[in-house]
């Protein structure tokens, strides 16, 4: 437990599936007592077998945290649209009077983006990008003015992908969203620094959440496998297990706490040595 953290307002996006990483780190917040606001876009994709954060399930992951005693806000927003990004930081703004933590948490492989990448069209390109890579500066630009308005510092925690460091085939658009995600990072972390605000990234390894799920199944029917066959071929874990959710958590909470105050502009990696080699 991280004292410090008691009472800061911590902004979590993508937070609303049930078994994603977002309402894990939470969660993990609100048990430190932070006071939350957790965004999702809460709207069906063109293509419906994309999964994404319903409003539905956004609502109950605020149950699930208030039940934890935790202050909650949800906000729909769509990471990749400026306005909705602003209406998000001005409803913090307004409930809870400052931001004191971002976890930029959106990420996915659209319908689309996935295969070979000369066969990657402009517009599963550019919508793959602007999910992967785009949200993060939109949100960080928007909190990080508020943070320096306020004069009190702050935490900026980008989630990017082991992805960002291991080129996978079939995966491109992905891993350059998440590469992006890694220079921005350290860029944003210089330029930050004078008003106190770090700014850092972790790159989670292999978690069975939704979105792998979904994803690796996709590209385990188009390679004419099982899924299970697939994940049974995955690089290996040196720690001999799947990461979780909690994994993830605990590594985003310690950069947000006290103990990390001169941690930034570093892009973390979380695999448990699945990247080693």
């Amino acid at each position: 437990m991280y004292d410090d953290l008691k009472g800061k307002v911590a902004i979590v996006t993508g937070a609303g599936r049930p078994n994603g990483l977002g309402q894990g780190m939470a969660k993990r917040f609100a048990r430190e007592g932070c006071r939350l606001v957790i965004s999702d876009i809460a709207r069906p994709h063109a293509d419906p077998e994309y999964g994404r954060g319903s409003w539905e399930e956004l609502l109950e992951r605020k149950k699930e945290i208030e039940a934890l005693g935790a202050e909650c806000l949800a906000v729909k927003c769509d990471v990749t649209v400026e306005e909705e990004v602003q209406a998000m930081v001005d409803a913090t703004m307004e409930m809870f009077g400052r931001v004191d933590i971002l976890v930029n948490n959106v990420g996915g492989g659209p319908p689309g983006s996935g295969g070979p990448l000369i066969d990657v069209d402009e517009t599963n390109w550019d919508e793959g990008m602007a999910v992967n890579s785009k949200g993060t500066h939109l949100c960080s630009r928007a909190v990080a003015r508020k943070m320096i308005e306020k004069g009190e510092g702050g935490r900026i925690v980008n989630i990017a992908s082991q992805a960002a460091k291991r080129p996978v085939p079939g995966l491109g658009v992905y891993c350059a969203g998440k590469a992006a995600v890694c220079h921005y990072t350290r860029v944003l972390a210089m330029e930050l620094g004078p008003h106190k605000i770090t700014v850092n990234a972790v790159l989670p390894g292999t978690i069975e959440t939704d979105m792998l799920k979904e994803s690796f199944g996709k590209m385990a029917e188009a390679m004419g496998i099982s899924y299970e066959v697939l994940m049974q071929n995955i690089p290996p874990i040196p720690l001999g297990r799947l990461q979780t959710q909690e994994d993830v958590a605990n590594s985003v909470v310690w950069l947000c706490a006290g103990e990390s105050e001169y941690v930034t502009g570093e892009c973390m990696l979380v695999t448990g040595g699945q990247t080693i080699a």
